[in-house]
């Protein structure tokens, strides 16, 4: 399958946006896999696709592309919209308030699980091995608590302790170990 450039991460979106090949629309594909591997036949990706129809039925896969089609077009449309105006002020925003909010955050959380001990922030070639800062001579990442909920949560592997953190317009900011 080829895809002029950029189209298969417009698809992408497209699809984790509309969650359409879920196991609740397409079926839990890592179990049915494994049931296949397990057949006597000629594993190929003919009788692959055999096997999922006859187990799933041919219209999951048309519905699944038809609810990527949507938001797809919904990219598009938007799309058409964006003024290069609109892509200076993500990227100024970006680098301006985010990373000054980032960091910001950072060395406050780092203030307050340091304890009165003392603390700073990574140094560059720290920050490349996931270190955030140090307390003391202990290297910390330091993450919001919603990261535990995450793809890469479970994806990495971070051998430093980890300071979640939530941060509240009210409550201010609360550290979770």
């Amino acid at each position: 399958m080829t895809l002029l450039p950029y189209i298969g991460s417009v698809i992408n979106l497209g699809n984790s946006f509309s969650q359409a090949t879920r196991p609740k629309n397409v079926g839990q594909l890592s179990d049915m896999i494994q049931e296949f591997r397990d057949l006597d036949c000629d594993h190929s990706v003919d009788t692959w696709e055999q096997y999922y129809d006859q187990t799933q039925g041919k219209d999951k896969i048309e519905a699944a592309s038809v609810k990527i089609w949507e938001y797809v077009q919904r990219i598009k449309n938007n799309l058409e919209e964006l003024t290069e105006e609109d892509v200076y002020n993500w990227t100024k925003d970006l680098i301006i308030d985010k990373t000054f909010s980032g960091l910001q955050v950072q060395l406050d959380v780092l203030k307050l699980a340091a304890e009165g001990k003392p603390f700073r922030l990574a140094k560059p070639e720290e920050e490349s091995k996931g270190i955030d800062g140090y307390i003391g001579d202990e290297p910390v990442s330091i993450k919001p608590k919603s990261y535990k909920k995450t793809i890469e949560s479970g994806k990495e592997s971070i051998p430093y302790r980890i300071i979640y953190y939530t941060q509240g317009e009210k409550q201010g900011l609360k550290l979770h170990e």
